[in-house]
């Protein structure tokens, strides 16, 4: 039997967790054996299979014989750009929905309520930091590196890290210094990306050869500033009782929901989230006569006024279009691969529109039009976008030097084929779970998801056939042919054709 407080004594804070935490384990029991187990032969097999790979990135041989160049410090500032993104997404301070309904407007502490979500944020900090900051020394210091150099680096990365966590706990309870904040973030990362970029291609600036400090020096001042920044995370768990309640309880449903994708193996819910967030968080829209105007077709003036709303995201996919140039040194295939995936999530920038036409037919059906009609001009816009973000991509590459040729036609000539994969992509619905399951060692895993993360993605495979054997064979000093850009435009052609006549007739059966 539970003894109950008497009335009128509040309960402290320490029993409340304690009696939480015996309900948890009498529903659902303490940590299975078997999910351990499970749990490390995955991490095992992926040391085993990607360990060799990523230790040789992080940590090459032998660094640039012509000198430390810069570009590796560019890459880290990305990192923890794109690092502050994700924190931004994801809260940075989140609680379960069932602690952000029970817990969080009862009359607990806050601060032992957020403790354990601030040390997951600083642990996280910690480890991407530490990790980014071993990159760094791997590609910039002499061989062979002591233990003074490998130390200072990891605590210099860390504490880097951990204050732009701090800036990103410091933007989720002011919402007015967020919306500036995330800004700047997307702005650094762009302009890394672009920055690196242009040293890819123009050549890159090498640092001086006594532009570090010796080894001694460099860890006295990374342990400063990592006790420094672990010191301004205590005082900002001392602060965590005055936290407002919003953003708390929108963190919570957020990680909630990326906790259901994860549970339920359904990532079509992460679309429909991230759709919800952009609109809820859209102030300030003004009316426009765009959609009015009568010499453009409705839903391309719908489309077109969707990307005037995303206009924000306009600049990450500029500063995308860099990352093959930086990949150029690699193998074909990675280049190959990131220009395809790039050129489909640039002409998905309007695929909110298709989606919802193919979920509710019945407001096309109001405009009188054939679902052929609706389908070319839903492959407009996107084609557009992909052609124009395809263009300067290969265009990179060839300003790079690592190709030859009308590159930047290409890229054009594979727009309508982008947008034909995109427009599949954005008719499919949630992943379906009836299919056959496939046994890996975590578990059995739905065929249907991974359906659902390829759709599209072979249309695009297959209609961009002369872009990705130009990528693998038409290389730098052999000049691509204007033929390859004949045939990638009557493929792209074909592809929007078939689509084309195999929409319906009437939108009755979108």
């Amino acid at each position: 039997m539970t003894r109950a407080p008497a009335p009128g004594r509040p309960a402290a804070d320490v029993d409340v967790r304690r009696w939480i935490r015996r309900r948890r384990i009498a529903a659902e029991g303490r940590v299975d054996v078997g999910t351990v187990y499970l749990v490390f032969l995955a991490v095992l097999m992926a040391v085993a299979l990607v360990g060799e790979s990523v230790a040789a990135v992080v940590w090459p041989r032998q660094p640039p014989s012509t000198g430390p160049s810069a570009t590796v410090v560019v890459g880290a500032v990305a990192a923890l750009a794109a690092f502050f993104v994700v924190l931004r997404q994801l809260g940075p301070l989140a609680i379960s929905r069932s602690d952000a309904t029970w817990l969080l407007p009862a009359p607990v502490s806050r601060r032992l309520l957020l403790t354990p979500a601030l040390a997951l944020t600083t642990g996280a900090a910690l480890v991407l930091g530490g990790a980014t900051g071993l990159a760094v020394a791997g590609h910039l210091a002499a061989r062979p590196a002591g233990p003074g150099v490998l130390a200072g680096a990891v605590t210099t990365g860390g504490a880097a890290a951990i204050i732009v966590a701090l800036v990103a706990l410091y933007c989720q309870q002011r919402p007015t210094t967020a919306r500036v904040a995330d800004g700047a973030g997307v702005a650094v990362g762009v302009g890394c990306l672009l920055v690196a970029a242009g040293f890819q291609m123009f050549g890159t600036y090498r640092l001086p050869r006594g532009w570090a400090p010796p080894a001694a020096a460099q860890l006295a001042l990374g342990c400063l500033a990592l006790a420094a920044a672990l010191g301004a995370v205590l005082a900002a768990r001392r602060r965590l009782d005055r936290w407002p309640t919003a953003p708390i309880a929108e963190a919570a449903v957020n990680a909630g929901a990326y906790a259901d994708v994860v549970y339920a193996v359904e990532p079509s819910f992460l679309a429909e989230l991230s759709a919800r967030r952009f609109w809820r968080r859209r102030t300030g829209i003004r009316t426009t006569r765009l959609v009015a105007h009568r010499r453009l077709p409705p839903l391309v003036a719908q489309d077109l006024l969707m990307v005037r709303r995303k206009a924000g995201r306009l600049w990450w996919l500029a500063g995308g279009a860099a990352l093959p140039t930086l990949l150029a040194d690699g193998p074909g295939w990675l280049a190959m691969g990131v220009l395809l995936v790039g050129a489909l999530a640039a002409a998905g920038l309007t695929g909110e529109s298709t989606h919802s036409d193919a979920a509710n037919p019945a407001l096309l059906r109001l405009l009188g039009v054939t679902g052929r009609w609706v389908t070319v001009q839903r492959l407009a816009v996107p084609a557009v976008i992909g052609a124009c973000w395809g263009a300067l991509a290969l265009g990179g590459l060839q300003v790079a030097g690592e190709l030859d040729g009308p590159w930047w036609a290409l890229g054009l000539a594979a727009g309508p084929a982008v947008a034909a994969g995109a427009f599949q992509r954005a008719r499919a619905s949630a992943a379906s779970i009836g299919t056959i399951l496939i046994d890996t060692p975590l578990g059995a895993f739905p065929a249907g998801v991974l359906l659902w993360l390829v759709n599209g993605i072979d249309v695009l495979a297959v209609l961009t056939l002369p872009v990705s054997i130009g990528l693998l064979t038409a290389r730098a000093p052999e000049v691509l042919g204007w033929p390859w850009v004949l045939a990638q435009a009557a493929s792209s052609l074909l592809g929007c054709l078939i689509l084309i006549k195999r929409s319906a007739t009437t939108t009755s059966k979108l």
